[in-house]
């Protein structure tokens, strides 16, 4: 038997009881957005501390995050159906997958994901969301997923069934940001790069940045097949 039959055959119970919002799809993950949870606030250039900054057109104070403007968003999962509306697998909401991050919550079930045996994360990656920076460590804007939810985000996540690999991890670091990057227009913020990965040290690139989504280094990372 291999180590994720293992899994399904000692958490698929689990899992089955684990399930979050049932809409549409038999799971909505937790991060993933509702259709009156997307905002569409136009944003623009203003100037700030000598340089052109990008701001919403009606600011907030807690849009910025470390210097760089965070999408917004809102959060209506506890809502009833008819409020936060149908759910959009394609579409992440960016404050419960920060939440997720800062928290070390599961990205399906919205629960803590570390395995209070060990003390360790897992953490099931596709090669999409995930760029190597060492032989044990590496960078993903995808949060973890629990033992209990590994099975069923194998059976239902179609890039999970491509293309996976479950690990588990010591701890965790926020490295950045995965952002749109834009440049001033006549006819306002022009995107010139999507989904590209910001660094916290990478100043001079906060100034023109929308961050979707945080992104964390990943520490001492074990293939779950490994011995031990």
């Amino acid at each position: 038997m291999t180590a994720v039959e293992e899994l399904r055959e000692k958490h698929g119970c689990k899992a089955a009881q684990a399930r979050s919002v049932v809409s549409g799809y038999t799971t909505v993950p937790y991060t993933i957005a509702y259709a009156n949870e997307l905002v569409e606030d136009p944003i623009a250039f203003e100037w700030h501390n000598d340089e052109l900054r990008l701001t919403y057109r009606t600011p907030r104070r807690n849009d910025w995050v470390h210097g760089i403007l965070r999408a917004r968003v809102r959060d209506l999962r506890d809502r009833r159906p008819d409020l936060r509306g149908s759910e959009r697998m394609r579409k992440l909401n960016t404050r419960r997958q920060w939440r997720c991050m800062d928290k070390r919550l599961c990205q399906v079930c919205g629960k803590p994901a570390t395995d209070l045996e060990t003390g360790r994360i897992p953490w099931a990656l596709t090669s999409t969301v995930f760029e190597r920076t060492g032989p044990d460590s590496g960078r993903t804007n995808a949060p973890p997923t629990c033992w209990s939810c590994i099975p069923k985000a194998l059976e239902e996540c179609p890039m999970l069934r491509q293309d996976f690999a479950v690990y588990t991890v010591a701890d965790t670091t926020s490295a950045g940001v995965l952002a749109d990057t834009y440049v001033p227009a006549v006819a306002g913020p022009f995107l010139s790069r999507h989904n590209v990965f910001v660094a916290w040290d990478a100043h001079r690139y906060h100034a023109s940045t929308l961050a979707v989504a945080q992104m964390v280094e990943l520490h001492d990372m074990r293939p779950i097949d490994a011995p031990g």
